[in-house]
């Protein structure tokens, strides 16, 4: 976990911590929603790009259910870059607004 500079307040803290867990968090469920998604092709996609099986996470699915993985995947997708933005915009405050260490600490991980 990284260590915080002591003059953040909590609330920051507890931001930071709060949009890294969904980061994570969204990362996976993006990808699987995805590998579900195009599981449900009329052509299953069944290769990946280095030309291994991918086992199909959804073997039969209703026009409904396809309709419903599919506006998840895109709805997790839209979110995770919003959280991706706000992550940004949040480090870009750090580095011109408050002037401080924060964004220097996260690219140059020291």
């Amino acid at each position: 976990m990284p260590d915080f500079p002591a003059e953040l307040p909590r609330w920051e803290h507890v931001a930071a911590r709060v949009s890294h867990a969904l980061l994570y968090f969204l990362m996976f469920v993006v990808s699987v929603t995805g590998w579900m998604v195009a599981t449900t092709f009329r052509a299953p996609m069944t290769k990946d790009m280095f030309g291994l099986d991918v086992p199909p996470t959804v073997t039969s699915v209703d026009r409904t259910m396809r309709q419903w993985l599919e506006e998840s995947h895109m709805v997790l997708a839209y979110v995770l870059a919003a959280v991706v933005l706000i992550h940004i915009a949040a480090a870009l405050r750090h580095h011109m607004l408050k002037r401080n260490d924060v964004m220097r600490r996260m690219i140059w991980s020291s």
